[in-house]
């Protein structure tokens, strides 16, 4: 009987790290006195929670059950953020073990949430895990555990992120991810099944494969145990769950090959007991020696012996350097991996050319590289096969355009070497992303996906291969803009994370989606009246956002965080109406380009800011609202008209009451006279330079230039207009006398 125990059988880190806390709280002396309790059963298996009882830790079930002073350990699978702030208010003292791996989702969770996004858990709506993950959103994700249940629960439209509990069947997600993925329109998926999970899963499925018998040690009530069970008795004909040694029902057994798992709430010392007893059970069957086994014996030498001309032949098989064979190992020690090649010599790899230890009875493809028949012994090489299976791969890829994953493994002067397996192809800096990457040397040890785009040999012979993550990378750019800018939408409100502030405080850039930022001016960020951004949002604020307008090909996208209730003159003709007395704040002066004053601005509620002109501030003429008001008083003011249209509010101030200057008193001596100001002095006037004398000594005059002659005025008449200068005599020489009326 071969009994075979998986390598990542037992606990996991997280629950390893919670159990590890509980007792160091428990056994610590600042802690005496307290009660120490953790929040739920911290670990599926019974022998140690009865340790830990009696150890004095304890079990709650809710926050009420909760007393100050108390000290709660969260186990592994974590707890919502309500749980917390619950426990913290009942005084209690709250330890937290929550899994790292748990505790990445609940990030992501509560991230994907605050986008507006709609979260799918993949999971065990029951399992304490997905509890505690649905709490980082309020609770509103779906949770689903089969294709059937997607097809009930999730609606078509909308936008999605999917998560998955960290024990759940790799094999099931898979389905249920392909569903999604060819059903909705649109969704992220976040693999988030622990990686410790999904190895010990993997290989709980190959160990099966090849036993006769499967035993999977932990407790019933253990999500991780039972998944391991199902995945066990889906390959294997025989499988026993074990929660304690008394349980193992193989006492006796014929099975020839065993293997063994155990879930990640199982403890070392219980995998251990087991094992006692199996090779308890394989000691008895190796003293044992009936009948049945003798005459089998007899019938297997017989075989023998009419085969042997076959065997003899099998015998003389031997191989050549430059093969290639592909046997099983059959012993594996510190330095060496020995393979069984079917004849009387050796055949063994390096140890370093596998990535890790290998098992007994796995095949393996190598390379004969040497024969020594001095030694009996056969060199093989798996690194040589390996190299080419991978050169062979990265030729098809080159042909058929297919993306590979490598991993960076040395930075150049002008890019970085990559390793596909064992074969290795240079990406430039170029292409080693959408921008040409400077530090090279920060890529070492990443995976990317790439492009094959040469694979030929040099002129010299030497192969050439060369990968681009440009070109991939580029391509999922567009395809993800399209998504983007096809999805935006004049008037779509986003939730988004404040990245920046301009320098000048001029507006802020909000990323409505990562990669994609939107811009919201100082404007559009408060109905106040704000000159820097500051005010209304700082870096790192989560805002919610309207799209006002967009523009792909300049990559524009206007903000505005206005929303209509909010506005102050949101139902202003119904708030306000002539003749009302407000109480406001003088905000500014009212001053021309030109320095004329012409009143002064004040604030209604923030947001409406009105005019008192100079003329409504005081009964006394004035040239300046500073001659009686300042910046920040508090006043009385009579609404005299209001354009809501327009958004303007005029008030007046001396119509409730008249704010007029302070009288000046005239400035007086030391014997109380009043002063008089003496009046300045003109300056005297210049005197004119005298004229110049004439020859004969009196004075010149000065010439002047003579006058053009006057044209003569023509005379104009008109039969119907009397000239204004024409005398009386005139006009009676003008009257027609007959000369009979003289007489």
């Amino acid at each position: 009987m071969e009994v075979t125990l998986a390598k990542t059988a037992g606990f996991c880190f997280g629950v390893s790290n919670a159990v590890k806390l509980a007792f160091e709280i428990a056994r610590s002396p600042g802690y005496a006195g307290r009660r120490v309790v953790t929040f739920g059963a911290l670990i599926h298996n019974e022998s140690v929670i009865a340790e830990l009882e009696n150890a004095g830790v304890g079990i709650i079930e809710s926050p009420e059950e909760a007393q100050p002073g108390d000290c709660v350990i969260i186990r592994a699978h974590g707890v919502s953020p309500d749980v917390k702030e619950a426990l913290e208010a009942r005084g209690a003292e709250v330890r937290d073990a929550t899994c790292p791996f748990v505790g990445k989702i609940h990030r992501l969770v509560s991230e994907e949430s605050a986008k507006g996004r709609k979260i799918i858990i993949i999971g065990d709506g029951n399992h304490p895990e997905v509890k505690g993950i649905n709490g980082c959103c309020g609770e509103a994700a779906t949770v689903v555990d089969s294709v059937e249940a997607c097809k009930s629960k999730i609606s078509k439209s909308g936008r999605y992120s999917s998560v998955v509990q960290t024990t759940f069947n790799e094999e099931k997600y898979e389905k249920i991810k392909k569903f999604l993925k060819e059903t909705l329109d649109e969704i992220i998926f976040y693999d988030t099944i622990c990686s410790a999970t999904s190895k010990r899963q993997e290989e709980a499925r190959n160990l099966a494969a090849r036993s006769d018998l499967m035993v999977v040690i932990g407790s019933r009530t253990s999500s991780n145990t039972l998944k391991l069970y199902e995945i066990c008795a889906e390959i294997c004909p025989r499988v026993e769950l074990v929660e304690k040694p008394s349980d193992l029902k193989i006492r006796n057994s014929n099975f020839f090959r065993i293997g063994v798992t155990a879930g990640a709430s199982t403890p070392r010392r219980l995998i251990e007991e087991v094992l006692v007893i199996m090779d308890e059970v394989k000691s008895i069957e190796n003293e044992v020696v009936t009948d049945e086994a003798v005459e089998t014996a007899e019938a297997a030498a017989e075989t023998v012996s009419e085969n042997f001309d076959e065997m003899l032949k099998e015998s003389l098989v031997t191989v050549k350097s430059g093969e290639v064979v592909e046997k099983p190992i059959i012993k594996v020690d510190a330095t060496r991996v020995y393979l069984d090649l079917g004849f009387k010599y050796e055949g063994y790899v390096d140890i370093n050319e596998f990535d890790e230890t290998p098992e007994v009875g796995a095949m393996v493809k190598a390379y004969v590289v040497h024969v020594s028949d001095r030694d009996c012994e056969v060199k093989l090489s798996k690194s040589k096969v390996d190299k080419n299976v991978d050169l062979l791969a990265l030729e098809e890829a080159y042909k058929n355009k297919t993306p590979v994953t490598v991993k960076i493994i040395k930075a150049t002067e002008r890019g970085v070497i990559a390793a596909y397996g064992t074969a290795q192809l240079y990406i430039s800096a170029s292409q080693l992303d959408l921008y040409y990457v400077k530090k090279t040397e920060d890529r070492v040890g990443k995976e990317v996906e790439v492009l094959i785009t040469r694979y030929e040999p040099d002129e010299k012979g030497r192969l050439r291969i060369s990968g681009s993550a440009k070109t991939l990378l580029a391509e999922k750019k567009q395809a993800a803009d399209d998504a983007f800018w096809g999805s935006l939408e004049v008037g779509k409100e986003y939730t988004g994370k404040v990245k920046g502030v301009t320098k000048t405080g001029t507006g802020a850039f909000v990323e409505l989606e990562p990669g994609y930022d939107g811009f919201l001016s100082v404007r559009d960020a408060s109905w106040r009246r704000i000159k820097d951004i500051n005010e209304a949002v700082k870096k790192g604020d989560t805002v919610t956002v309207k799209v006002m307008d967009f523009d792909r090909e300049k990559g524009r996208i206007n903000l505005s965080a206005k929303r209509p209730e909010d506005d102050p003159w949101y139902d202003a003709e119904n708030t306000y109406q002539v003749g009302d007395i407000l109480d406001v704040t003088v905000s500014k002066y009212a001053v021309t380009k030109e320095g004329k004053h012409y009143g002064v601005f004040v604030e209604v509620v923030p947001g409406i800011t009105a005019l008192v002109h100079i003329s409504h501030i005081s009964n006394r003429r004035i040239s300046s609202a500073e001659e009686c008001l300042e910046i920040g008083q508090h006043v009385q003011a009579k609404v005299l008209s209001i354009d809501v249209e327009n958004r303007k509010l005029s008030l007046g101030i001396k119509e409730v009451q008249p704010y007029d200057p302070p009288y000046k008193p005239e400035e007086l001596d030391e014997d109380g006279n009043p002063i008089v100001k003496e009046k300045k002095e003109r300056a005297p006037r210049k005197e004119r330079a005298p004229k110049p004398a004439a020859e004969n000594g009196e004075t010149a005059k000065a010439e002047r230039k003579p006058r053009p002659p006057k044209k003569p005025r023509e005379e104009e008449f008109h039969d119907d207009i009397t000239p204004s200068g024409t005398s009386i005599a005139d006009l009676i020489g003008q009257l027609d006398f007959d000369e009979t009326s003289e007489e």
